[in-house]
C-alpha cells in the first residue's frame, strides 16, 4: 500500500473517530428532528469510521498483519461479550445485532490503526486546537466557571484534549499540548488534575525534559497565578465540592461511609455498588453510546457491568499489556488514568482505544519521548 493511499485512509477514518466523541448539546437542540434530539455528529462520525474501517480492510485485506495473540484474543473476547449480550438482552433484532456490529467493527479499526500506523491519529490534531480554543473563549468570557466547550460532556472534554495532544506525534507536538493544556485548564474539570497529575509523575520518572518543558511551563505557571489571584481558580475547580469532603475525611471530621463516598464522588458511589452487587458472567448489556451520568464512572467496572468478567479482566490485561510492551508510554498511561473516575474511554470514544492498540502494537519507534528525543519515524509528513 502506497503512502499516499495510507495517509487518505488515515484522514477519512481518523475524521470519523474525531468528531463520533463529540457530543455537544447545542447541536444536539439544533438538529433536533420533529422535536426529537439527534446526536449529530457522533451518528455522522461513527457511520464514517465505521464504514471507513470496515471498507479499508475489504480492499487492504491482505497488507493487514495479525498475529500479537496477547492483544487481539483479549479485544476479540471483549468484541464477542458485546455481541452476546445483545442476543441475551430483550429488543428488537436491530437491538439484539448491534452490540455485535460494533464489536466487529471495533476489531476492524484495531486492524485499520495496526496497518496504517501513527497516521491514523493525524485528524486529531485540529480538533484538539479547535477545542481548545473554544474552551479558552468560554473561559476568559466566563471566568471561574466550569465549562465543556466543543464537548458538553467537560470531563468528557478534557480528557479528549488531553488524548489527542499525547496520540498526535510530530515535530510540533510540544506546542499542540501547551495549547491543550491551556484549554485544559479553562474546562476545570477535577479529573484532568488527576490525569495530568499522573502523566507528569511519568514525565518525571522517565527524566522527560528539555527547554520546550520551561516554554510550556511558565505559561501555565503564570495562567495559574494570574487566574488565583483574580479569585476565579477556586470556583473554577471546586468541583462539588470534592476536595472539601476529601480534607473532612483524612482529617477525620467526616466518618468514612456510604454518604461520605458519595459525596467524594458526586454521586458516583452508588452506582459502583450496585454494579459490584449484581455481578453477571455477560453483565446486563451493552449500551451503545451511553453518555448520561448515572452509569458506573470506572470502566473495568462498567465493563464488568455491561458485558462481564472476562471482558473486564481482557481490557484491563490489554491496557496493562501495551503500557508495558509498547513503546507508546504515555498515551497507555493516560488510558489508564481516564479509566480510574471515568467511562468515557469505553462510551463516547471507544474507538479511541482499539486504534491506540493497533497502532502502538505495530508501532516500530524507539520511544515517546516529547521533549528529550523524538524518533523520526513519528513525523507527520
Amino acid at each position: 500500500m502506497s503512502d499516499k493511499s495510507k495517509t487518505k485512509w488515515a484522514w477519512l477514518i481518523g475524521f470519523g473517530m474525531a468528531i463520533s466523541g463529540i457530543h455537544n448539546l447545542w447541536l444536539t437542540n439544533i438538529t433536533s428532528i420533529n422535536g426529537q434530539a439527534t446526536l449529530f455528529l457522533p451518528a455522522i462520525g461513527t457511520g464514517i469510521w465505521i464504514m471507513g474501517a470496515l471498507i479499508f480492510i475489504t480492499y487492504n485485506y491482505q497488507h493487514i498483519k495479525w498475529g500479537n495473540l496477547y492483544v487481539e484474543i483479549p479485544l476479540i473476547l471483549i468484541a464477542l461479550s458485546m455481541g452476546i449480550t445483545g442476543f441475551l438482552t430483550d429488543g428488537t433484532f436491530q437491538d439484539k445485532m448491534s452490540p455485535l456490529f460494533m464489536g466487529i467493527s471495533l476489531i476492524g479499526v484495531y486492524a485499520v490503526g495496526k496497518t496504517i500506523g501513527v497516521e491514523l491519529f493525524k485528524a486529531f490534531v485540529p480538533f484538539v486546537v479547535l477545542g481548545s480554543v473554544i474552551s479558552i473563549i468560554l473561559g476568559i468570557v466566563n471566568p471561574g466557571q466550569y465549562q465543556g466547550g466543543m464537548i458538553t460532556n467537560y470531563c468528557a472534554s478534557a480528557g479528549f484534549l488531553i488524548f489527542g495532544a499525547i496520540v498526535s506525534r510530530f515535530k510540533w507536538q510540544w506546542a499542540l499540548i501547551l495549547i491543550a493544556l491551556i484549554g485544559v485548564f479553562y474546562i476545570g474539570a477535577l479529573e484532568s488534575v488527576f490525569i495530568l497529575g499522573i502523566l507528569f509523575i511519568a514525565l518525571i520518572i522517565r527524566k522527560d525534559w528539555n527547554k520546550k518543558l520551561l516554554i510550556i511551563g511558565i505559561p501555565l505557571v503564570i495562567l495559574l497565578g494570574l487566574w488565583a489571584v483574580l479569585g476565579y481558580l477556586i470556583p473554577l475547580y471546586e468541583g462539588n465540592l470534592n476536595l472539601v469532603y476529601l480534607w473532612e475525611i483524612v482529617t477525620g471530621k467526616l466518618p468514612l461511609d456510604f454518604q461520605a463516598m458519595q459525596d467524594l464522588t458526586s454521586g458516583r458511589w452508588n452506582p459502583i455498588v450496585e454494579a459490584l452487587n449484581d455481578i453477571r458472567l455477560f453483565g446486563h448489556g451493552y449500551s451503545l453510546s451511553t453518555v448520561q451520568g448515572g452509569i458506573v464512572h470506572n470502566i473495568p467496572l462498567i465493563i464488568l457491568h455491561q458485558i462481564g468478567i472476562i471482558p473486564a479482566i481482557a481490557w484491563t490485561f490489554v491496557t496493562i499489556y501495551c503500557l508495558f510492551k509498547t513503546k507508546w508510554k504515555y498515551a497507555w498511561i493516560a488510558v489508564i488514568a481516564m479509566s480510574v473516575f471515568d467511562h468515557y474511554l469505553y462510551t463516547q470514544f471507544v474507538p479511541f482505544v482499539f486504534a491506540l492498540a493497533g497502532v502502538s502494537i505495530a508501532s516500530t519507534i524507539d520511544n515517546d519521548y516529547i521533549f528529550r528525543g523524538k524518533n523520526e519515524h513519528l513525523s507527520i509528513k
